[in-house]
């Protein structure tokens, strides 16, 4: 339709060459054609003063050879800017210029002898100027002109001429001033135009009534120029509704003169002003919050789905090939074969039923409250859980001591999320968000609250979790009856209906049994969460382990998984208390294994003919402890011998004893024990003596009076041990089942061993000395009551307060003699090193 459209009304019109010829003689045709129509794209501003002066000066009294302008709009597409593809598109040429005047010039029937003579493209204001003669007297020469314009107008009313790139019609007008033929590069047709007055200001009534025949003006405003002085000259924006409109008046009315007072018109740039941009930028308290609503919930539509779905995979491993029984296969029938598979090394719990039946059989039930797994450091908790878990497909396993000893809090936030299975992860969210914080901050004077700290990402990675765990019952209830389905065909339906109609009564019983075995249990498939070495430096990162705690308290709460805990820490109970108050905690408690464990440990690692009568007295001496266990079989597989592997064990542990039980460190200001190293010599002493010491009686002794707080720091260093009964501290023992090895070594240091006693006599001393000075001060005063004649009540008092000091006193000559002889120790000791 457009192409028949384009071709009816763009096509050459022979009838006006046929006018041309029968009006025309044949040198008037040639002159036309010499002065063909030539588009002209680059013209020369003094092209408009080269035509006018080619007007005759001699004028006829009846008619003369006139000649004027009029501007054809629509004619090409506008040009608004340098990316504006239009111009190419549309291109036109010389001999399409000389159609379209054809078509858009009624020549034959135009009076006043009007002829074409000159086209002057003006392609970025998408029209075209026509220069044309006709004949007039100097009267009439105006009304002529527009009376020619008129009848083209009616032309093209009457013809509907179409432009073809925006089906609008083709406008004509009277050029009436001297347009400015530019071709600057950056200077683009507008809207709006700037009419410059050069002269006396004109109003906006008589701007308007120029002005308006060229298309709809949205306003019309004037503004004094201050770089004009005193009596500065106007100027008027004026702003159009359409572009082509401004283009129309520009061409037409340059250099026009009104009254005296030439027209100046020249393209206004438009600012254009976004009301919506400037009030988002002007309210940064709503606007910020508002993107970082929308920016979270862009990542929840695309990253959060997609994190799900990794750490499903990591709990119902998705992805580990051991899972398929294909892969099993495989590896067992081609590279088994070939290469032997490594034995794993024995876990010393994996024997102990009854810890492993108890564990399992809270897995089997519904989750209600923490399973917590305690024990000292080495005693194999860790194995244990896992040798539960072994046949458990949903798990998640988190180390703590991996996220405790990451160099900094993003590197934690990294090492939890590939625990759990959590990506992608942008750690540098928060680092950006900080950034855009202190930005806004110091801009606005206002906190957005967009700063995103480590441990919100790590509260987002565990609700992540805690979102797929809520998922996996029911994923794994729809692949159990996927694969229920799948089994269940319809010959072993019939199979097992032949078997129950006509079976005997012990064959219906078992396949009943064996459907009821199919039935889903969801309790069966409940994930467990299995939390490693939790608190393992309480110290360090104590909102981890609060995170940890609460987290884990939601997930029991509300049915989603298992909580497996396991720590060394005597405190972790205090800590998991708070997140989950109100409930009883299923515990395992692991102390050391037996001797027949760990010589079952030892024969598993070294051979049944390792094991000889030796090696009885040292792994009873040695302890069921797993670390030392390890370390006693890799000394052994050195070939060093048992005896010497022993006492390397026991000589390092001393070292460590000194070191953190008694302050031996490099600087003291910066290791502050919370015992005293006398306290901590008592329960040496008493533990070279006995295999547990009694706790309340060592809480009452003299040496702690009735603070425990040095025994549960001591506890906390692992140094000792304290085993409860119902519920309360009832006994001590030490850190590890070698100490008692490592304390009687360090009684047999004799110099070691006296300067301590040195110190714990004096110690002593000082105390029976502030004693005895506060009873002589309490003699003293009450010997002077009644001039030294005290009643027989306060004769009493003193006769008591004067037996303990006789006995202090005797305490104290006996702590001076204690001394003494101590230091002869040291100081004999100390000739007989330096004689050797």
């Amino acid at each position: 339709m457009l192409s028949r459209l384009h071709a009816q009304q763009w096509a050459p019109s022979p009838t006006l060459y046929g006018a041309l010829r029968y009006r025309s003689s044949c040198m008037q045709l040639r002159t036309f054609r010499s002065s063909r129509l030539v588009r002209s794209d680059r013209p020369s501003p003094d092209v408009f003063s080269q035509e006018m002066a080619k007007v005759p000066k001699t004028i006829d009294t009846m008619a003369s050879e006139q000649t004027a302008f009029l501007y054809l709009d629509n004619i090409f597409p506008l040009r608004m800017n340098s990316l504006d593809i239009r111009q190419f598109i549309f291109q036109h040429t010389d001999r399409s210029l000389e159609s379209i005047a054809n078509r858009c010039l009624p020549v034959e029937t135009l009076p006043y002898n009007f002829k074409p003579l000159n086209i002057i493209a003006r392609n970025k204001d998408g029209g075209a100027i026509v220069k044309f003669g006709y004949q007039s007297s100097d009267e009439e020469k105006v009304n002529a002109a527009k009376e020619i314009v008129t009848k083209v107008n009616m032309f093209l009313e009457g013809k509907r001429t179409l432009a073809p790139f925006n089906l609008c019609p083709v406008r004509s007008f009277l050029v009436k001033g001297h347009p400015f033929l530019e071709d600057m590069v950056r200077r683009y047709p507008t809207a709006r135009l700037r009419i410059e007055f050069q002269g006396e200001a004109i109003s906006v009534e008589k701007l308007y009534n120029h002005l308006r025949q060229y298309g709809k003006i949205y306003d019309i405003a004037l503004y004094p120029n201050p770089a004009a002085g005193k009596d500065p000259a106007r100027y008027a924006i004026v702003e159009f509704t359409r572009v082509r409109s401004s283009t129309s008046a520009r061409n037409c009315l340059h250099g026009h003169i009104i009254h005296d007072t030439r027209l100046n018109i020249l393209y206004e740039r438009q600012i254009h002003t976004n009301a919506v941009k400037d009030w988002l930028m002007n309210h940064p308290r709503i606007t910020i919050p508002v993107l970082a609503a929308l920016a979270a919930g862009i990542t929840y539509a695309i990253f959060d789905p997609l994190r799900e779905f990794f750490v499903t995979s990591k709990i119902i491993q998705r992805f580990s090939l051991d899972e398929y029984s294909i892969y099993r296969w495989l590896r067992k029938e081609t590279w088994a074969r070939l290469v032997p598979e490594v034995e794993a090394s024995q876990n010393m719990w994996s024997e102990d039923q009854v810890h492993l039946q108890k564990l399992k059989s809270w897995f089997r039930e519904k989750p209600e409250t923490f399973v917590i797994v305690s024990g000292p450091s080495g005693s194999g908790k860790s194995e244990l859980v896992r040798t539960a878990l072994e046949d458990r497909k949903n798990k998640v396993m988190i180390d703590c001591e991996q996220l405790v000893n990451a160099r900094n809090k993003s590197e934690t936030t990294k090492l939890l999320a590939k625990q759990v299975g959590y990506f992608p992860v942008f750690t540098w969210v928060a680092s950006l968000s900080n950034l855009v914080e202190t930005i806004i901050t110091a801009t606005t004077g206002q906190q957005t609250g967009l700063s995103t700290t480590p441990e919100t990402l790590n509260k987002n990675i565990l609700e992540v979790v805690g979102i797929s765990l809520a998922d996996i019952a029911p994923l794994e209830k729809a692949e159990h009856e996927r694969k229920r389905h799948a089994k269940d065909t319809i010959r072993k339906r019939f199979h097992r209906w032949v078997e129950l109609t006509f079976g005997t009564p012990e064959e219906r019983e078992h396949l009943e049994k064996e459907e009821a075995e199919d039935d889903y249990d969801s309790r069966a498939h409940i994930p467990v969460v299995f939390i490693d070495n939790f608190m393992k430096d309480a110290s360090k990162n104590t909102t981890l382990w609060e995170d940890l705690a609460d987290w884990a308290a939601l997930l029991v709460k509300n049915g989603l998984a298992h909580v497996v805990f396991v720590s060394s820490n005597v405190s972790t109970g205090k800590v998991l208390a708070k997140a989950l108050p109100g409930k009883s905690f299923s515990m395992v408690n692991l102390l050391d294994a037996p001797t027949e464990v760990s010589l079952q440990f030892l024969s598993h690692h070294l051979g049944e003919e390792q094991i000889t009568d030796e090696l009885y007295g040292i792994v009873d001496a040695l302890g069921g402890r797993l670390n030392e266990l390890e370390l006693f079989v890799q000394k052994l597989k050195m070939n060093i011998p048992p005896k010497t592997a022993f006492e390397d064990i026991v000589q390092r542990n001393v070292i460590e004893i000194r070191k953190y039980g008694f302050g031996e460190m490099v600087d003291d200001e910066e290791y502050d024990l919370d015992w005293s190293v006398i306290q901590f010599w008592q329960i040496v002493k008493k533990l070279t003596e006995t295999k547990s010491i009694n706790y309340d009686e060592l809480k009452w002794g003299e040496y702690f009076d009735g603070k425990d707080k040095p025994i549960r720091a001591m506890e906390h260093a692992e140094l000792i041990t304290i085993l409860h009964y119902d519920g309360r501290p009832n006994s001590i023992r030490p850190g590890k089942p070698v100490y008692y090895s490592v304390f009687q070594q360090l009684l047999n240091d004799t110099v070691f061993a006296a300067s301590m006693e040195i110190e714990t006599y004096t110690y002593l001393k000082k105390v029976a000395d502030d004693k005895l000075a506060k009873l002589q001060d309490q003699i003293v005063e009450l010997s002077q009551i009644y001039n030294g004649r005290p009643p027989r009540e306060i004769d009493q008092r003193i006769r008591y307060l004067l037996a303990k000091v006789k006995t202090l006193q005797t305490n104290v000559e006996t702590y001076e003699k204690n001394i003494k002889d101590n230091m002869a120790i040291v100081s004999s000791t100390w000739t007989e090193q330096k004689s050797e």
